[in-house]
């Protein structure tokens, strides 16, 4: 399994797509920080964890349609080919689906960390010393995973009933990021980064994160995982009954 993993994350990583999405990420990431991160994001530092948030959650829209297009690249039709070979296999029906899940979602994770680099460059350049970067990757993990397993489980199974469904589901995740939603259904959290500090009535408060939007990052969570056991689940029937 670790060879298919392998081939298929260098499958991706190697491909014009991948370089082409990057460019375009830190192209629209680096606009982002000369003009919104800079001056800060509700009234706080712009090396604050709100403003890296909504950092963040403003190139979410954009990472997830390529998220989604990783997916789609491992289950067109030139790659659907292969998948008579692995379901004539003797392991275990759904392996190969998770192995190139996780190669996608470590592709994807790759231009994030690209972006997150950028970001945090970009502010101990300016600030120095007065960069938290702990509490910056901590901000990252929660503005990126929820996301990230989301739209990895809901794409997975999409793809896997048909690929054209996902590019259905690029304008889900495209158009998501721009239409106003409260903080707890937001997937990508803008709203909140960007609203919920000047409800603490403090000068550039604190990071932290009510239970209720605690709570719905881990509902966003546990539906992405769902899924992703149900492609899995749909994947082992449709074995067995062949």
């Amino acid at each position: 399994m670790s060879k298919i993993y392998l081939y298929e994350l260098r499958r991706t990583v190697r491909g014009k797509f991948f370089w082409g999405l990057l460019a375009v990420c830190l192209f629209f990431g680096w606009n982002i920080l000369q003009t919104t991160v800079i001056r800060g994001v509700a009234h706080t530092a712009p090396f604050s964890p709100w403003t890296f948030g909504a950092y963040l959650a403003r190139l979410m829209p954009l990472l997830g349609v390529a998220l989604l297009f990783f997916q789609w690249n491992q289950c067109n039709e030139k790659a659907r080919r292969f998948w008579s070979l692995t379901d004539a296999s003797p392991a275990e029906p759904g392996q190969y689906l998770l192995v190139k899940c996780a190669a996608a979602a470590t592709a994807w994770l790759l231009l994030a960390l690209g972006v997150t680099a950028l970001g945090i460059g970009f502010l101990l350049a300016l600030f120095h010393d007065s960069v938290p970067v702990g509490m910056l990757l901590l901000t990252a993990a929660a503005a990126l995973l929820p996301p990230l397993v989301f739209l990895t489980g809901t794409g997975l199974l999409a793809g896997h009933i048909r690929s054209s469904l996902l590019f259905v589901w690029m304008v889900f995740a495209l158009g998501v990021g721009f239409i106003p939603l409260p903080g707890n259904l937001d997937l990508y959290g803008y709203s909140f980064f960007t609203e919920y500090p000047l409800t603490l009535q403090q000068t550039d408060p604190a990071f932290s994160m009510p239970a209720g939007m605690l709570a719905a990052r881990v509902v966003f969570l546990l539906v992405g995982m769902g899924f992703l056991f149900l492609a899995v689940w749909r994947q082992r029937r449709q074995k067995g009954k062949g």
